[in-house]
């Protein structure tokens, strides 16, 4: 007898003004218990005017049911070629026609008017451009040195996180606040118990960030609300389970926001208020949590059904938990990491393969609109950690464009790895520009300020790094801020495997983990 499927996630009720409406995704049965007579043959007959549709590829990702659309009310009419960036070669081609295939049939059936006018959209919508703004010569505010502790073992460091006027990092043993403006240290927390600190969450919320710790580097039972602006410990909590019984959350995801602080590592997630530690009941989604990424826009939530099963993205109500609609991922494919909630931006790729292949870009009602290929391009996204949704750091995205370093081939002999500079639409799935800003420097995208890009541009053994400000419209640099040649040599070390931060006018340089070096960060105003 064929067991039922899995129930899809779900979520509560509207307010009786807001009849709730079924989220716009079909949720039908799996792959291996359709009917075979329901399947079509490939390819499937675009209409009159518009290319021939992608058809089902045979053990792919598992063909959306045909007759039916995964987006409420939308049948499949036709899809598009195309894709950002080129198809790869040898078995990375293989993948890449398949992931493509099985994305392809949602195209289609999101499509409603026809898949492939989505391709055929967008690329006018360039943000208007921006006068540069003046050039300065930075000077080095202060240098954090990296701790004993951190010296002789590599452990990661944990993001920076900036509360008023300080600046905090989680190192292995303790979360250390410095003063923005004199780098002194402003208060130090070590680890209870003389423990060690395990995963940070990604931004703090109301001046208040978690950490998980526990007794040893890897074993992770514990979680803690640290208070920024005050430098004290709120709580710490066991994560147990509904059972009582301890477990250690390593590579659990961590989120904060809407008073909450929720630590997801498989089965339901562990769910405490932000004020007093207390347990709060995890939202019923009818499905296991496995995530959620937060930004000022809202909040994507990832949930998988079966332990192996079919992963779901979910745009939740962070002040409700129901969800406003539900992307059914294909089979086969794993969200990897996710760079954005308004517009949705995933960074996808096949189950079984660490890197990521695409970036997938949803529509304001969780329809999938392009892909991007990043094996392809191929992009830079070497920072994206999976199993924490908010680590990517390189790429950013503004409005219906994201921005995207490439991979650079090879090093010069001052250590620089050239690369460039991309902008994508995110409809179309082209490039809007790419710019190799000199040609001779390692590039990473860094933040939107004043309607315009910033980019870091690493230093080199010889030269000093700088920050460009470039115009959205065309790519066209200017310089924003120099970095003093006196610190070229400190910046260098750090900043090839660092991470790059700009807030309230100061740039930022700070290693990943331990065993780099003497420094830790440096600040620059």
């Amino acid at each position: 007898m064929t067991q039922p499927p899995p129930h899809p996630p779900h979520g509560g009720e509207l307010p009786p003004e807001a009849p709730r409406q079924r989220p716009p995704q079909i949720w039908d049965t799996r792959y291996d218990q359709r009917d075979p007579s329901t399947v079509p043959a490939s390819p499937i007959t675009a209409p009159q005017g518009g290319p021939a549709g992608f058809g089902p590829a045979p053990g792919a990702f598992g063909p959306a049911t045909p007759g039916t659309s995964d987006a409420a009310g939308a049948q499949g009419s036709g899809g598009g070629q195309g894709s950002g960036g080129t198809q790869g070669s040898g078995g990375g081609g293989k993948r890449r026609k398949a992931l493509i295939i099985g994305l392809g049939l949602l195209l289609v059936a999101g499509a409603g008017t026809g898949g492939w006018l989505l391709w055929g959209r967008g690329g006018n919508d360039s943000p208007k451009p921006k006068g540069p703004p003046q050039a300065v010569a930075a000077k080095l505010d202060w240098v954090a040195a990296l701790p004993e502790e951190d010296k002789k073992e590599s452990h990661p460091l944990g993001p920076l996180w900036f509360a008023k006027d300080k600046v905090a990092v989680t190192t292995s043993r303790a979360v250390t606040a410095y003063d923005g403006k004199t780098g002194k240290v402003a208060w130090t927390i070590p680890a209870p118990d003389g423990g060690y600190t395990c995963k940070s969450s990604a931004k703090p919320a109301d001046g208040v960030a978690a950490v998980i710790h526990g007794k040893g580097p890897y074993d992770c039972n514990m979680v803690m609300a640290v208070d920024l602006a005050r430098g004290r410990v709120l709580w710490s909590k066991e994560l147990t389970n509904d059972k009582g019984l301890s477990s250690s959350a390593s590579s659990a995801d961590i989120t904060i926001g809407q008073g909450v602080i929720s630590v997801a590592d498989g089965g339901d997630p562990k769910v405490f208020a932000i004020a007093d530690g207390s347990r709060r009941k995890p939202h019923d989604y009818g499905c296991q949590e496995r995530g959620s990424f937060t930004d000022g826009s809202g909040r994507l939530t990832i949930a998988q059904c079966q332990a192996f099963g079919r992963i779901y993205v979910m745009n939740v109500d962070p002040r409700t938990g129901n969800e406003n609609w539900i992307w059914k991922v294909p089979d086969g494919i794993k969200v990897k990491n996710v760079l954005s909630v308004k517009p949705a931006v995933l960074v996808v790729g096949r189950e079984n393969d660490n890197d990521p292949s695409d970036l997938a870009s949803l529509d304001e009602n969780g329809r999938l609109k392009t892909l991007i290929s990043v094996s392809a391009g191929p992009y830079d996204l070497s920072d994206c950690t999976f199993g924490e949704l908010a680590s990517c750091r390189m790429a950013v995205v503004d409005g219906n464009t994201v921005y995207l370093s490439t991979a650079g081939k090879e090093y010069t002999n001052d250590g620089a790895n050239p690369n460039a500079v991309v902008a994508i639409d995110l409809t179309t799935g082209k490039q809007r520009w790419s710019t190799t800003l000199s040609g001779n420097r390692s590039n990473r995208p860094v933040t939107m300020r004043d309607g315009r890009l910033l980019v870091y541009q690493q230093a080199t053994k010889d030269e000093s790094g700088k920050l460009l400000s470039l115009d959205p419209a065309d790519g066209k640099a200017a310089d924003f801020m120099r970095l003093p040649q006196e610190s070229n040599e400190r910046e260098y070390d750090i900043a090839r495997r660092g991470i790059a931060y700009f807030h309230d006018d100061h740039f930022y340089v700070a290693v990943m983990e331990g065993m780099t070096g003497s420094t830790m960060m440096m600040a620059f105003h």
